[in-house]
C-alpha cells in the first residue's frame, strides 16, 4: 500500500483531512527533533523505577466559561453531561436572539 493510500485510509477512519496530516508532518519536520537523538547502539538502555500513586488532582468546583464568537457565554459546572452541553452550545451558537 502506498503512503498516500495509507494516509487516506487513516484520515478517513479518524475523521481528519489528509491535508491536515501532511501539514503536521511538514511542521514537525521543520521544527526539528523535539527529543535528543537516541543513544548509540553500544549503550545499554537505562530503566528507572516507577511508582504509581493515586490521582491527587485538586477538585475543580468553579465553572468553566465558554465564550462563543456571537458574544454569548456558556458556564458549565464540573460533572456536566457531554451530550447536553453539545446541544446547549449548538443552540447558543445560533445567530437568532434569545
Amino acid at each position: 500500500m502506498l503512503v498516500a493510500e495509507r494516509v487516506q485510509k487513516f484520515s478517513r477512519r479518524e475523521g481528519y483531512k489528509p491535508k491536515q496530516l501532511y501539514w503536521w508532518r511538514w511542521k514537525l519536520r521543520a521544527d526539528g527533533p523535539s527529543q535528543p537523538s537516541p543513544p548509540s547502539s553500544t549503550e545499554q538502555p537505562r530503566f528507572l523505577p516507577v511508582h504509581v500513586v493515586a490521582d491527587v488532582s485538586p477538585v475543580v468546583t468553579e465553572p468553566i466559561e465558554i465564550a462563543l464568537p456571537n458574544g454569548r457565554v456558556v458556564r458549565v459546572r464540573p460533572g456536566f453531561d457531554p451530550a447536553t452541553i453539545e446541544r446547549v452550545l449548538a443552540l447558543a451558537a445560533e445567530e437568532t436572539p434569545c
